[in-house]
């Protein structure tokens, strides 16, 4: 009972700060941010949970990704070299490549993400082909730390980023630079655990375009908290929970769910919903006439497989989307040394 009551206050206190954070977050801005694409380079096990793991700490070095404090090495290893590979309807061609070494009683970490979307054909003002081929693009760069306190692991990044349209007229590269940082509570039982996290709080710091105009738009600006819980009946089993309460988009629940199958294999599932849909779904049990199409999160539920080795993890996630927009893979790699 212990196990369904704390869950139950959590669950009623996230939604109680979701409904005040309508009127703070948002203010009538939604959809100004810029560079979405930077929440998307996220690896297998992250997104079969749907993010919603950043309160649990974990030798994955692909957790510093959504919570750079969730980080924490093994003994037996001081090197990780990690790659992670996405394919869908939104990426054809997106990755990610980090390694992660320890310092002292600090885990650094360096990563890279690309994501191509292909050739485009390009056209003049009258709609007439110019025989040009802009091959758009945009890339991801990140520091990050994790560092051990008295009672909480401290962690951040530094973020940079760029999103090109062309390179055949003139340079079309806008550049922006954004932070991440997070606290997670370093409990004394293993069963339970608590995180805050603040991501890509950071500004337009260079346009497409050089024409005077000094406005700098900002990132998704998001505050996230999230906590994690083991049952003492089902010890294998943990369950994550995330509420994401960002600054230019209505906020959302990620819930997780990852079983061990022995020492070695991992099943997982994740299901993602912003608080608007999750009423509109609720209210529909009550009536029969059709509601608006969602329009917050195109990403549903995911399901995923992780097997852990001596060496290496290998992962991958199948993902949902809405609005019959497909689906998405995940693979990904991690080697240690």
């Amino acid at each position: 009972m212990k196990f369904f009551s704390f869950y139950s206050f959590l669950f009623c206190f996230l939604l109680f700060l979701s409904s005040k954070s309508f009127a703070f977050f948002t203010k009538s801005e939604v959809g100004r941010e810029i560079f979405a694409f930077s929440k998307s380079f996220q690896s297998a096990r992250n997104m079969a949970l749907e993010r919603s793991a950043s309160a649990f700490i974990v030798s994955d070095p692909s957790i510093m990704q959504l919570n750079p404090a969730a980080f924490i090495f093994n003994d037996s290893y001081h090197h990780l070299f990690s790659f992670h590979f996405q394919t869908g309807v939104f990426a054809e061609n997106q990755g990610n490549l980090s390694y992660t070494r320890q310092l002292s009683t600090m885990s650094i970490q360096a990563s890279y993400g690309w994501l191509l979307y292909g050739d485009i054909e390009g056209y003049d003002e009258y709609g007439q082909p110019t025989g040009q081929v802009h091959s758009p693009q945009s890339q991801l760069f990140t520091l990050s730390s994790s560092i051990p306190l008295r009672l909480f692991r401290f962690g951040s990044t530094i973020k940079l980023a760029t999103d090109k349209l062309s390179g055949k007229l003139g340079d079309r590269t806008a550049i922006a630079l954004a932070f991440d940082w997070g606290l997670v509570w370093t409990a004394k039982s293993n069963l339970y655990g608590f995180a805050f996290v603040a991501r890509d709080f950071g500004a337009l710091i260079r346009d497409y375009i050089q024409d005077g105009d000094s406005e700098a738009y900002a990132m998704a600006q998001t505050y996230a908290l999230s906590a994690f819980l083991k049952s003492r009946q089902v010890p294998r089993l943990s369950l994550f929970l995330e509420n994401t309460l960002p600054r230019y988009s209505q906020p959302a629940l990620s819930l997780g769910l990852e079983y061990a199958l022995g020492d070695y294999l991992f099943l997982r599932s994740g299901f993602n919903r912003a608080w608007l849909d999750l009423s509109r779904d609720f209210k529909e049990l009550f009536a029969s006439h059709s509601r608006p199409t969602e329009s917050y999160e195109a990403r549903f539920f995911s399901l995923g497989l992780g097997l852990q080795l001596l060496s290496f993890d290998f992962d991958y996630t199948f993902s949902y989307l809405i609005q019959g927009l497909g689906v998405e893979h995940r693979f990904s790699l991690n080697f240690r040394i």
